[in-house]
């Protein structure tokens, strides 16, 4: 039998992954906190003896500043609005995140991908489903942007699907309450495991147990507050680090301009660091995010080896 860190993290140990694995985009801070305490909390309490209550929802709510309904990751909640919907096919800006494509699948509709200026490809009952920030490019759209996006795709006959799953990396609005939003707050949080993820409005008909115990106590015990001081942590952290980490990726390699946290960088992966390979995406790089700043030394000396 394995040691318990391997069964944890895939068969690497600990200071494997956090040191070498540029591949995960969850938050470089960790997570807040307050919600590490309360699920320590929660577990002593023996919460996942007990259905959830759903509580997070007052939480998030508080957070975003409109209607929230919590379900079991991002993913769920894109099927449960595109189940509303009733899209004739789904159409995405591509490249991006690759699950709308396995959603259509699900649903038994045509996934249709296309260059997000090229809106002739978009026809009457599509349903756009645009990652904003985009993943895996990194670049982010203001909210007018996305509205007048979502006027021309109106226009043709069709409706637009938000994913703002990066957008608390990111000084940004939300396009809710003014156009369907689905949201993860796995990366965010840096809780992937817990799986989090919401409708930025209330839903018609959601599933009775949408969200796991302890992350619906972890995060309404936490308030909306203590997310609010991680995202600010996170927006200093970033401003502070992403121009020291640009500055020396582009002495040796070309690069993506990116709004958030991860970068598209041209060219082969390195060895010895593990990244994210983009071949599936039609993009001839690797995605990389940001950690520490001397765990993103290693990721520049890879890089920057390997040319």
């Amino acid at each position: 039998m394995g040691h318990p860190q391997e069964f944890l993290h895939g068969g690497s140990t600990w200071a494997e992954e956090t040191s070498l694995d540029f591949s995960d985009n969850s938050n470089p801070l960790g997570p807040p906190p307050e919600a590490e305490e309360a699920l320590r909390r929660a577990a002593e309490l023996g919460v996942y003896r007990r259905f959830p209550a759903h509580l997070a929802e007052e939480t998030l709510r508080e957070y975003q500043g409109v209607e929230v309904t919590v379900f079991n990751g991002a993913t769920e909640a894109l099927l449960y609005a595109l189940l509303d919907l009733k899209p004739k096919r789904i159409a995405v800006p591509w490249p991006s995140y690759g699950d709308y494509l396995r959603i259509a699948q699900l649903l038994g509709v045509e996934a249709v991908r296309f260059p997000p200026w090229r809106l002739e490809a978009v026809k009457p009952g599509d349903v756009v489903v645009l990652a904003n920030p985009n993943n895996p490019l990194g670049y982010h759209w203001p909210r007018d942007v996305v509205l007048d996006y979502a006027d021309q795709v109106r226009r043709r006959g069709a409706r637009l699907l938000v994913d703002e799953s990066f957008l608390d990396f990111a000084r940004g609005e939300t396009a809710a309450p003014d156009l369907p939003v689905a949201k993860s707050y796995g990366k965010f949080l840096a809780v992937p495991g817990l799986r989090l993820g919401a409708l930025l409005y209330r839903h018609k008909a959601p599933p009775p147990w949408r969200i796991n115990s302890l992350a619906d106590y972890a995060v309404y015990t936490a308030g909306a507050a203590a997310l609010r001081r991680h995202r600010e942590k996170t927006l200093q952290y970033l401003a502070q680090e992403k121009p020291r980490f640009e500055a020396a990726l582009r002495r040796c390699v070309a690069y993506v301009p990116s709004a958030v946290h991860f970068y598209t960088v041209m060219g082969p992966p390195p060895p010895g660091v593990k990244t994210r390979p983009l071949g599936d995406k039609g993009v001839q790089g690797f995605r990389v995010s940001l950690k520490s700043p001397e765990a993103n030394d290693v990721l520049i000396n890879a890089i920057c080896r390997n040319i």
